[in-house]
């Protein structure tokens, strides 16, 4: 039952995501318009600006820097979540990244459960000028936002989460 779950869960989100427009790039080099009917996202991943580098770690750490620690609190309210979710000790590719989209900065936090990547994934996304912390949390082929994000920000959300984990996603290695 698991196995076709997993596969289902995953044709819901790309079917979802087929009707977004990403373009990995900067907004003066995509050229012309987004296509009628059609949400565009355009995600540039930045150097951490001095003001920012104390982002610049992995996700656990991420947790010792006061405001974030507050927002994450605060988001973590709306939730049931598992003691990797709630401590950010999930298993990590790297550090965290800062991203700009439109011209809103965030810190991406990046991180899946221990021994179990491939069924439960988190994202997060931090404001660090709003103080404002949103997630999706992808748990056996179950999709949750947290810290109710805008619908633009869920689309965000949902592409980086097939962006990040695009091996289980995308069936790309």
């Amino acid at each position: 039952m698991r196995k076709i779950m997993i596969p289902i869960a995953i044709a819901a989100v790309l079917l979802f995501l087929g009707s977004i427009d990403v373009r990995g790039q900067s907004p003066d080099k995509q050229g012309g318009k987004p296509k009628s009917g059609r949400s565009q996202i355009v995600i540039e991943f930045v150097s951490f600006p001095n003001e920012y580098k104390r982002y610049e770690v992995y996700p656990w750490e991420t947790l010792k820097v006061e405001d974030f620690q507050g927002a994450y609190a605060a988001m973590l309210r709306d939730g049931n979540f598992e003691d990797w979710v709630r401590s950010l000790t999930g298993t990590a590719t790297g550090k965290n990244k800062m991203i700009q989209v439109s011209r809103e900065k965030f810190v991406l936090v990046v991180c899946c459960k221990p021994h179990m990547c491939d069924s439960s994934q988190v994202i997060v996304l931090y404001d660090p000028v709003k103080k404002k912390t949103f997630s999706i949390l992808a748990v056996e082929g179950k999709f949750s936002w947290f810290g109710k994000p805008p619908e633009r920000t869920k689309d965000l959300l949902n592409v980086l989460l097939v962006e990040e984990f695009r091996a289980i996603y995308r069936g790309q290695n």
